[in-house]
């Protein structure tokens, strides 16, 4: 969890840039960012789609991800030899999948032969699904085409997939990747879903820190969707099926909801006329989105402690506006002058002052940025310190920063940071191409990148201690503690 400002590209001003950036709306809604780059004969792409975690529904957490895995899975021409022999056998495993599921959920009734049965079919079919089944497919053409990045990720805000390629075979992209949003097939989904959930164990439920933020943000937020965890909770996992992904996708995955950021050795007409080619006929009716549920105000501290056989930890967090609050600016700021690098106040206080942790950490973007988020200060306790020592030295540098002016000198050194991230994030295609996707799918306008520098630079200390004085409450605080066990 650190802190990443939004930044403008590597050697020009805000107004060359936004003259640069071409912004092309598709009928059907896609979202079409290019910036022509041609110091390398290379382009890097980014398809965001404004559909995450918290767009989930209790009971169904986990869609997300799994979306983002299934869509290396191919679709109805790459991955299978024979689509029209694979299809039928798809259906028969979810069927066989879901009757299962259905005999297990009756508990002490459950007919445990009917069960065996069932599991002795599905691995059947499974096995001649399977068999059909070109693996890594869409993976190895990328690769013997030179592309140097296949990727993807999910978050509780948006789902991103990444492909960074020779400029010449931006062509190949838009056929495969308007392939795969188009037409997924959702292949292999149980033995991915088996994945998953040991993504799940390894990330959250056997590790230490994983574990203590998901109970953390757990107590943080009681009604907003931020409270799902984006790998999904273990018992909605097991009962997951390719039905409930179909239904997902088609609700989610719309193509008014899709911002697509091309950065590179490209020519600007040419990449809308592809785009337009292989893109502008998906069209689907854009569903409407229930907003999800307003987190209501904190009425007082919330605390939340885990035993797990570890060193301890602490997490405290505030919650904090969205964007456009002016708020939500102030925020990363913050979070560079209390928790970035050894210089930082929290830093100074906790490791080298009084040495009650050997590490600390700010952010001001978890879970998201879509909606109201949290500011988290994150410290590993120092043993045999205590996490209540490493709190009262939080809570002590907190109050001081709001009775005491900050310096001059740490405002610059703010400034700087944001020049500094101007050059760090945005040297590279990958890195011009995520931030403008980001911005665009999350604050839905690119141009935040823009006024976001001429804020942090207008930014008086007076911000800052205001920020602290309203949202550093006891009030609107969670704190998450790590406790080890006790052998």
């Amino acid at each position: 969890m650190g802190l990443a400002f939004p930044a403008l590209a590597a050697g020009t001003d805000t107004l060359s840039l936004e003259n640069r950036i071409v912004e092309h709306v598709l009928p059907n809604g896609i979202d079409l960012l290019i910036l022509e780059r041609h110091f390398s004969p290379t382009v890097s792409i980014r398809m965001m789609f404004r559909t995450g975690s918290v767009d989930e529904i209790s009971g169904k957490t986990g869609l997300a991800h799994m979306f983002e895995h299934m869509m290396f899975k191919g679709t109805k021409t790459l991955g299978t030899t024979n689509y029209a022999l694979e299809a039928p056998l798809l259906q028969q495993v979810d069927a066989l999948h879901q009757a299962i599921d259905q005999e297990k959920e009756k508990g002490e009734k459950a007919d445990e032969k009917r069960i065996g049965e069932l599991i002795d079919q599905v691995r059947e079919v499974e096995e001649k699904a399977n068999a059909l089944v070109t693996p890594n497919e869409l993976w190895n053409i990328y690769e013997r085409e030179g592309a140097s990045e296949l990727n993807a990720d999910t978050s509780s805000d948006y789902t991103q997939y990444i492909v960074d390629l020779p400029s010449n075979k931006i062509k190949l992209w838009a056929i495969l990747d308007s392939d795969r949003v188009r037409n997924p097939v959702f292949r292999q989904f149980y033995q991915e879903r088996e994945v998953v959930k040991e993504e799940r164990r390894m990330r959250v439920d056997t590790n230490p820190e994983g574990k203590l933020y998901e109970e953390f943000i757990g107590a943080a937020y009681h009604a907003h969707p931020y409270r799902h965890p984006t790998l999904g909770w273990d018992a909605d996992l097991n009962h997951l099926y390719v039905t409930d992904l179909v239904d997902f996708y088609k609700r989610y995955y719309t193509p008014n909801v899709l911002t697509i950021a091309v950065v590179g050795d490209v020519n600007a007409k040419d990449v809308i006329a592809l785009v337009e080619q292989y893109f502008g006929d998906w069209t689907v009716p854009a569903s409407a989105r229930v907003l999800p549920t307003q987190e209501p105000s904190q009425p007082g501290e919330r605390r939340v402690t885990i035993k797990f056989d570890a060193q301890p930890h602490a997490v405290v967090g505030f919650h904090i506006p969205a964007y456009p609050d002016p708020d939500q600016v102030v925020s990363y700021a913050m979070a560079h002058l209390l928790g970035s690098g050894t210089t930082s106040r929290l830093y100074k206080a906790l490791v080298e002052k009084k040495k009650v942790a050997t590490a600390v950490d700010t952010g001001q973007d978890y879970p998201g940025e879509r909606y109201p988020s949290l500011f988290i200060i994150s410290a590993a306790t120092r043993y045999p310190r205590t996490n209540d020592e490493v709190i009262k030295t939080i809570e002590e540098e907190l109050e001081r920063l709001k009775k005491e002016p900050i310096a001059d000198w740490e405002m610059e050194k703010i400034r700087s940071a944001v020049e500094v991230g101007i050059l760090d994030t945005l040297q590279t295609n990958g890195g011009m191409a995520s931030t403008l996707a980001y911005n665009q799918t999350v604050f839905k306008d690119w141009r935040y990148l823009l006024r976001f520098q001429k804020q942090i630079h207008d930014m008086t200390s007076q911000d800052l201690q205001n920020f602290a004085r309203k949202y550093f409450t006891n009030e609107n605080r969670t704190v998450g503690v790590m406790e080890p066990i006790k052998k």
